[in-house]
């Protein structure tokens, strides 16, 4: 409530008449923003952990992260869904990267089990850490397709050749789910809610896999969780 409470959040819905009619997102860069006001990033960091904590649990349960040898958690802010990766899968190593003042918060003794390293950059430019799996929870959707592609690019560079990526994110419905009255999902708010403050998006499937085809990476499956997330694994072409 804090997070949706935040001047920037609740002055910019109230620019959404334009920003359907303009396809621009009410704030100009909000990771900027974020960076450049240190109080109300720490509630952003709040929020976002508290809001993934509903989707951990059932993302750790679908999918087997233990036969990794080294896990990179991308963008991963303060490394809530990385941590808890390595707690189910306690002979893998991670890494977080993310933003150098976004991991210069991350707890020191987290980073200094042995297990967890934190390392800052820019996953637009790279270089990013080679692993044998990246994750990205509900970091794509922040971005339209050509920054999402420039991500995606970046990994791939860095990437071994078995190496998988996993998108954490919501699958919009297709247009037959409407058809058969079955489209209203959790993900069509947070279409709108990118939109407005990042002008970034929720994706379908077929968008997921042009996506991954146009940087590098070939769709494999969509995994349900028993969230409104899922994750969507892709192996190098």
């Amino acid at each position: 409530m804090r997070l949706l409470g935040l001047p920037l959040l609740w002055q910019s819905w109230g620019e959404l008449g334009r920003v359907t009619r303009t396809s621009k997102p009410a704030v100009n860069d909000i990771f900027s923003y974020f960076r450049d006001h240190p109080e109300e990033s720490a509630i952003f960091n709040a929020g976002m952990k508290a809001k993934a904590q509903s989707a951990i649990l059932p993302v750790i349960a679908a999918y087997d992260f233990s036969i990794f040898d080294t896990i990179g958690d991308i963008g991963g802010g303060q490394g809530h869904l990385l941590k808890a990766i390595l707690r189910e899968a306690p002979t893998s190593r991670g890494v977080l990267f993310d933003q150098p003042h976004v991991v210069a918060q991350v707890d020191a003794d987290e980073a200094e089990a042995g297990r967890l390293s934190v390392e800052g950059g820019d996953f637009f430019r790279g270089p990013l850490p080679r692993c044998d799996a990246y994750g990205l929870m509900e970091v794509l959707h922040d971005w339209p397709d050509e920054e999402s592609r420039r991500i995606l690019q970046q990994i791939r560079k860095a990437a071994p050749a078995a190496a998988k990526v996993l998108i954490v994110e919501t699958v919009l419905p297709d247009e037959n789910a409407w058809a058969e009255g079955k489209g209203a999902h959790f993900g069509h708010h947070l279409d709108i809610n990118m939109l407005v403050l990042t002008g970034g998006r929720e994706r379908t499937i077929e968008e997921f896999k042009r996506l991954f085809a146009s940087s590098g990476w070939q769709l494999t499956r969509a995994i349900a969780t028993a969230s409104p997330y899922s994750i969507v694994e892709g192996v190098p072409i």
